[in-house]
C-alpha cells in the first residue's frame, strides 16, 4: 500500500487505483495536487495486479480491492472515494459497483473495451494463446506512442524504460495472462455499472489510442450516478494524468471531489463540460449519419 499523505481524519481520502501491470507512478502528479488541495491520497498495489510478479485473477484483484478499501472506511469519519486511470478506473467502478458509501468515482480513461486506434488486430487472439499455453509465457511490449502525446514526454518515457521496466505510464511489459485477466474485468464491470449510485467523474481523451470515448459515454448512460460530470480533453492520448493535460486532469478531479464534499456551490451547467475538440468530432459524426 501507498499513502502520499500523513493520516488526517479532517481530510477527505480518495483510493486510487493504477493501470494494470502499473504502479503508482502514474499518479505522481495528479496526487500532489490532491494533496496541496486538502486531501490525503492512498494508492494501494495488488499483488498479480500490479507490475512484477505472475498475473493473479481478475476475482482476487477484485477482492483485495473491496478488502483494501472496507478496511479503510472503518477508520474514516467521512465517505471515501475512488478512482483510477485505465483498467484501474474500470476497479474502481467495480468495487464502487459492490460496497455502500462510496461517495464519488474518478474515472479516468476508463477502459471497458480495448477499441482504441493504437490496439494490435492480434489482441482478439488471446483467448487461443492462453488455450495453447501462453500465457505466462507470452508478454506485451509497451510501444510508442506509450498513451503519450507530448513529443517531449515521450521521449523521456522511451529513456527510462531503455534502462528500466518501469515508469510513470506503466510497466514495460505485461503478460498475455494479465490482458486475459483484464477481458474479463471488463466484462465483469461494464455488467454492473448499473449498480455504480455513486457521483462519477469521467475524463476521456478523444484521441486515446487504447479506449475510444465510447468507454466513458458507457459508463454515462449505464450507471445510475447521482451526480455525473463528463470531460473530453482534446490534445492527450491514454496517460491522461501524465501527458499534456494533466493540470486539467487535476484541476477537474479537485473541483469534481470540493462539489461532492461540499466545499463548492454546484453549477447545473457544469454537469456536461464539451472540449471544443469533441464539439467537432461529435459535427463530423453527424455528418456522417
Amino acid at each position: 500500500m501507498n499513502d502520499f499523505a500523513h493520516n488526517d481524519d479532517n481530510r477527505p481520502l480518495i483510493v486510487l487505483f493504477h493501470g494494470l501491470s502499473s504502479s503508482p507512478l502514474e499518479f505522481n502528479f495528479l496526487s500532489s495536487q490532491l494533496t496541496a488541495a486538502g486531501y490525503r491520497v492512498n494508492a494501494p498495489t495488488i499483488a498479480g495486479y500490479s507490475f512484477g510478479g505472475k498475473a493473479s485473477s481478475w476475482k482476487f484483484w477484485l477482492k483485495e480491492a473491496i478488502k483494501h478499501v472496507q478496511d479503510l472506511q472503518k477508520t474514516e469519519s467521512k465517505p471515501i472515494s475512488l478512482g483510477g486511470i485505465s483498467l484501474g478506473s474500470t476497479l474502481a467502478l467495480a468495487v464502487a459497483s459492490e460496497l455502500n458509501d462510496i461517495l464519488g468515482v474518478v474515472a479516468l480513461s476508463t477502459t471497458l473495451k480495448y477499441n482504441g486506434w493504437a490496439i494490435p488486430w492480434y489482441r482478439s487472439l488471446i483467448p487461443f494463446g492462453m488455450m495453447v499455453g501462453l500465457g505466462d509465457h507470452f508478454k506485451y511490449r509497451e510501444r510508442d506512442p506509450f498513451g503519450i502525446k507530448n513529443p517531449q514526454i515521450r521521449a523521456y518515457i522511451k529513456r527510462v524504460l531503455s534502462s528500466q521496466d518501469i515508469s510513470s505510464v506503466g510497466g514495460l511489459y505485461m503478460s498475455l495472462r494479465h490482458m486475459h485477466e483484464g477481458n474479463k474485468l471488463c466484462k465483469y464491470a461494464t455488467k454492473n455499472l448499473s449498480r455504480v449510485s455513486s457521483s462519477v467523474l469521467t475524463i476521456h481523451a478523444i484521441d486515446d489510442e487504447i479506449a475510444n470515448t465510447f468507454n466513458a459515454e458507457l459508463v454515462g448512460e449505464k450507471s445510475n450516478a447521482s451526480l455525473l460530470r463528463q470531460i473530453y480533453l482534446g490534445n492527450s492520448y491514454h496517460m491522461i494524468t501524465v501527458d499534456n493535460e494533466r493540470e486539467t486532469v487535476a484541476y477537474e478531479t479537485q473541483n469534481f471531489l470540493d462539489l461532492i464534499y461540499g466545499k463548492i456551490e454546484p453549477i447545473p451547467s457544469e454537469e456536461k463540460i464539451l472540449a471544443p475538440e469533441l464539439q467537432r468530432f461529435l459535427r463530423n459524426l453527424n455528418r456522417i449519419d
